[in-house]
Parts: C-alpha cells; sequence; structure tokens
C-alpha cells in the first residue's frame, strides 16, 4: 500500500467508481435497450437491429472496462500495475474518439459551437476519460514523494 496513497483522489475517484458505473450504465442500454444508447450517439449515427452484435461486443468491452476497474485497479497498489491498466485504457479510448471522429467528420469534431446536444453528450463522455487517463500517465497532480520507488 505504499504507493496508492500518492495516486491523487480525483483519479482514485474516476478510475474506482464513477467510471465502472457508467460502463456498467452502457453495458445496459447496449444489451437491454440499444435504440436508447443510439440516442446519445452523433446525430449521424442510427441503430440498426441487424448490427445487434455490435452492440453486444461493445456492452463486452465495458463490462470489461468495469470488472478491470472494480476489481484489478481496487487491489493494486503498485503505481506501474495501475499505469498498465491505465494505459491499456487509454488506447482503448483513443480507439472511441477515433470512432468518434470518424463518423462526426473533421468539421463537426473540432467545431463545438456546431454540436448538438447529443454531440457534447458523445465528444465529453469521450474525450473527458481520454484526456483523464493521459494527465494519470503523465502523473499530473500528483505529490513528488521522494523517498518512494515506482518499481
Amino acid at each position: 500500500t505504499v504507493l496508492a496513497p500518492r495516486i491523487p483522489a480525483v483519479y482514485k475517484i474516476w478510475h474506482l467508481w464513477i467510471e465502472p458505473l457508467m460502463a456498467l450504465g452502457g453495458v445496459y442500454k447496449l444489451h437491454w435497450n440499444p435504440e436508447e444508447y443510439f440516442s446519445y450517439m452523433p446525430r449521424t449515427a442510427r441503430y440498426s437491429p441487424e448490427a445487434r452484435i455490435i452492440c453486444d461486443q461493445l456492452a463486452s468491452t465495458y463490462l470489461m472496462f468495469a470488472v478491470i476497474e472494480l476489481l484489478v485497479l481496487r487491489v493494486a497498489y503498485n503505481l506501474q500495475t495501475w499505469k498498465a491498466v491505465v494505459f491499456a485504457l487509454t488506447v482503448c479510448d483513443a480507439g472511441h474518439v477515433y470512432a468518434a471522429w470518424a463518423e462526426m467528420g473533421t468539421m463537426d469534431f473540432f467545431c463545438p459551437w456546431l454540436w448538438q446536444g447529443k454531440d457534447t453528450v458523445t465528444m465529453v463522455l469521450t474525450v473527458a476519460p481520454l484526456l483523464l487517463r493521459i494527465a494519470f500517465l503523465l502523473e499530473l497532480g500528483f505529490r513528488k514523494d521522494t523517498h518512494s520507488n515506482k518499481a
């Protein structure tokens, strides 16, 4: 438990509480109510019952996020372990951001004044976690402890 206290509260609250609950909400919506889930996607995205497998696969990804954060990070007291897990989640987040950009197009993606309500929801829920994880990996907000070992 030497390094866990070094991790700022904002990262712990996000990764151990907020995001796992949001991910489980996404699992529920994607699996049992995909039409509602799509109501939060960019205005260009449409739900198709024929593509149900994609919703279930994405639900499984969200379930993996929740399990990793609810179980693995809760027992990981080593900063390197946290960083490895958060890096893996960051790679997935980058894929989500790319998908939003590919769906919205460059102009809409980079021009918030063109966003409609659902675009804003998509962008905040997609980009904010990526930025938070990058900040974590860069150790922004960490107190510097010269006595601890990162290994």
